[in-house]
């Protein structure tokens, strides 16, 4: 028997059709469908045949799409937490460090412990002064997309134990749901921790 004396099965119609409907942009909705005066169980079954294969290839499109995503995200955490200088992810709204690299952790280990709470990235200046920079350099990437604070004193938890640094802070546009964030690059020139 030939391919065109072969009785095609209900699902290679459906596909067939939704290509066709897809490359035209006709595809009929739902509510149209059952709006119909004349109802025809056939016909009928095979337009829904047509929006089960549509949402398919939609479902299968956003599996594709969403593991590019995770792609994306662990190549983002490899380069992140393996830089070789001191990195952090701080939120653009709060001003709170939501990640850390390894460097930067090593660069203040008291504001690491077990017994830190909130990291707001302006408590790691000195002084009021620095604080103040800080803050002002965040409100900058707020506005903006990137900020310098040269020659700031930031300090880990105990008195004199600070590191001069330089901070470069950039804006990054994460997602649509309003979630930038900024990140920080702190460049240590002189130490006494």
């Amino acid at each position: 028997m030939t391919d065109k004396g072969r009785a095609r099965a209900p699902e290679e119609i459906a596909r067939t059709r939704i290509e066709a409907l897809l490359k035209e942009g006709k595809l009929p909705t739902l509510e149209t469908l059952l709006k119909r005066e004349v109802l025809d169980l056939n016909e009928l079954s095979l337009d829904l045949l047509t929006h089960q294969v549509e949402i398919e290839v939609q479902a299968e499109q956003l599996r594709e799409a969403n593991a590019a995503l995770e792609a994306e995200r662990r190549k983002f955490e490899q380069i992140f937490f393996h830089m070789p200088v001191a990195a952090g992810l701080i939120d653009l709204g709060s001003g709170v460090l939501t990640a850390e690299n390894h460097k930067f952790r090593s660069l203040f280990p008291q504001r690491f412990s077990e017994t830190a709470t909130v990291r707001y990235i302006r408590h790691f200046g000195e002084n009021r002064i620095d604080q103040d920079r800080i803050s002002l350099a965040l409100a900058d990437c707020r506005l903006g997309a990137s900020a310098d604070v040269r020659a700031v004193s930031l300090c880990d938890s105990l008195p004199d134990h600070y590191a001069m640094c330089d901070i470069r802070m950039a804006r990054l546009e994460l997602g649509e749901d309003g979630s930038d964030c900024v990140l920080a690059i702190i460049q240590p020139y002189t130490h006494r921790l």
